[in-house]
């Protein structure tokens, strides 16, 4: 060793008292007691001497004593929260051992902890690349969500689902489903809503939820799933298949919006007694589209009873009993 690489690292010894004390009165075989607190420098000039070390001598025998007092100093800026402090001694660390995890994954998280979404990601997906987890992809995609980066976004919430501990969170699924309706990209929406379905079936009810309190939420999202996927038929022109999913929905939940869907949809395949049902339903739910449902109603009517609603509570009756048999069934 150069005499003045010793002198040196006598002057760091000094600075870092603890815990470099221990390590050095190993190498000296004698201890090394603390120096007083109030003689100690302050964190920044610990951070300099040992950068400067190491641009002096990287190839230093000692190092393995440096690399424990930088560990020591970036704990000490972490709990101190001096998380500027953190990342500018971190990244000066780097360009001596660019693959260390910890030392990343200090960035990472003192970027995360001052809003720095773009350095959080920068470091975030380094430690990906090397150990990929469900838990960084989720934040990951989440960093991307709050930047506004939305194509960044898709591909990692897709990330995400690919783990086994995200297979029964339907909510992440559901989000992405509202988000392409709030688009009015019915085609987006429905594969989300399938997605969703998926998971919904992998779902466990958390231990602390009521069992009629998580049904009803299930009953919740299999209605919207369902009415989503019936749109989508809806708006395409698969009336048949538009019908199917709207009396899935509405084994799940009763509302006026499914059966008055089922009319439109009969109503354009020309099944017009059926539609008259449908419509009589939807009224009698007394929902936002009751009044659209009872013009139709009674328009079809007229159109096969010689202009007249002589008769009419037939249909009405028809639509009764086939809402006490759907009532019945979503129970």
């Amino acid at each position: 060793m150069r005499r003045g690489e010793i002198r040196f690292w006598v002057l760091l010894v000094v600075m870092w008292a603890l815990p470099l004390g221990l390590a050095w009165g190993q190498v000296q075989q004698k201890p090394v007691q603390k120096q007083p607190t109030a003689q100690e420098p302050d964190l920044d000039k610990r951070a300099d001497a040992l950068i400067a070390f190491m641009d002096k001598y990287p190839k230093s025998k000692l190092q393995p004593y440096i690399v424990a007092a930088q560990q020591t100093l970036a704990y000490d800026f972490r709990e101190k929260k001096q998380y500027d402090k953190l990342i500018s001694l971190s990244e000066r660390w780097l360009k001596f051992f660019p693959g260390d995890l910890q030392t990343i994954a200090y960035i990472a998280e003192a970027a995360s902890q001052t809003g720095n979404r773009q350095k959080y990601v920068e470091y975030a997906l380094k430690i990906y690349a090397v150990k990929p987890t469900g838990s960084l992809a989720f934040e990951i995609a989440a960093a991307y969500k709050a930047s506004a980066d939305e194509a960044r976004y898709l591909e990692w919430i897709g990330k995400v689902f690919e783990y086994p501990e995200y297979a029964g969170d339907f909510k992440l699924r559901m989000d992405l489903m509202d988000k392409y309706m709030g688009e009015k990209n019915l085609a987006k929406a429905a594969e989300c809503a399938q997605l969703t379905l998926k998971s919904l079936a992998a779902a466990k009810k958390p231990d602390a939820a009521a069992e009629a309190d998580w049904q009803k939420v299930s009953n919740t999202v299999r209605w919207h799933c369902n009415f989503t996927i019936a749109m989508n038929h809806y708006q395409a022109k698969r009336y048949a298949q538009a019908i199917a999913a709207l009396e899935e929905a509405l084994r799940a939940e009763v509302r006026d919006s499914g059966f008055y869907y089922i009319g439109l949809s009969q109503w354009k395949m020309e099944l017009i007694e059926e539609a008259q049902i449908s419509f009589a339903a939807t009224e009698l739910l007394k929902g936002q589209f009751q009044d659209e449902a009872k013009e139709y109603l009674e328009k079809l009517y007229r159109s096969q009873h010689n202009n007249t609603i002589i008769g009419i509570d037939k249909v009405y009756k028809k639509a009764q009993a086939w809402l006490a048999g759907v009532r019945t069934a979503s129970k």
